[in-house]
Parts: C-alpha cells; structure tokens; sequence
C-alpha cells in the first residue's frame, strides 16, 4: 500500500491531447449546424414598429382616478368653522368700558408728568390757563376732608418745607 500512494488512479491514452484540437474540430464542424436560424422576421417588421407601438400606448391610455389628499368640501367647512370662532372671539371678549379707558389714559399722563418727561414751569402753565378757566373753579367745595389732607401732607412733604410753610 505504501507503494501505490502517490499515484492517481485516472490515466490519459497516450498522444491524447496531441491530436485534440484536431478532433474537437472536426466534431463542430460548420456542416453539423443547421443553415437557417430557425426564428424569421416578417418583412418591413421594424420600418413601421414605432407608429404600432405609439398607437398601442395612445389607445391604452385610460383617465387615471385622482383621490385627493383632502376633500374640498371639508376644507371648506373648517374655514367656515374656523371663521365662526374668530368672529364670535372678537365679539363675545372684547369689553368696551370708556370709564376704564378713560382712567387709562389719565394714569398714562400722571405718569408721563411725575417721570419728568413733562417740562413746564408755572409761567408756562400759566399761559395755558384763561381768565374764564380761573372763575370756573370752585373751590368752596371740600372734595377731601381735613384729616385726609393732613395725612396726605405729612406722608408725601418732607418736614423743612412745612416748617417754611407755616
């Protein structure tokens, strides 16, 4: 056994591959084939394929269905909603008190006068006020009580301008 271990078990005829070339040749030769290709084109096939195949496409053509995203007739009621609850925002909260406004504005203008924003001296002042303005006053009338004063007095003057007051 350990003799016949390197040793394949195939062998080739002798002058085999000498000759092969030859022989495979002459197995495929051009006579084995057939003459005609055995599929055949009718004639003028390909001269007028590009009309058959246009009118093909153009007569199979069929309306494609479009499905739209959103449906025109609910976009049109939630515009109508959205409008109804703008409208009805806008009428129902708004409050119209002139007495509110007209507080406003006087507090905007106390404002405007105590921040300095105002430069007027009395000499100024006084130019704006007439004669007639003057007699309209009346001043009989006590709008504020004498406690009421005193304590306004002493919160908001400082004690060395009562002192020269007095």
């Amino acid at each position: 056994m350990k003799n016949k271990k390197n040793i394949a078990g195939f062998k080739t005829p002798e002058n085999y591959f000498e000759h092969f070339e030859e022989r495979l040749f002459s197995k495929i030769s051009e006579e084995k084939f057939p003459k005609s290709a055995g599929h055949t084109v009718p004639d003028g096939y390909f001269e007028n394929m590009e009309d058959r195949v246009l009118n093909a496409v153009i007569n199979s053509e069929k309306p494609t269905k479009v499905i739209p995203l959103f449906a025109k007739k609910y976009v049109g009621y939630a515009a109508a909603i959205a409008a109804c609850l703008i409208i009805g925002f806008t009428v129902f909260n708004t409050k119209t008190d002139s007495s509110s406004l007209d507080s406003l504005q006087l507090v905007a203008i106390d404002t405007y006068i105590e921040d300095g924003n105002l430069n007027l001296d009395l000499y100024d002042l006084t130019t704006y006020i007439d004669d007639e303005d003057i007699t309209n006053l009346n001043l009989d009338n006590h709008q504020f009580s004498e406690t009421t004063l005193e304590n306004y007095l002493l919160e908001n003057v400082d004690e060395e301008t009562l002192i020269n007051e007095q």
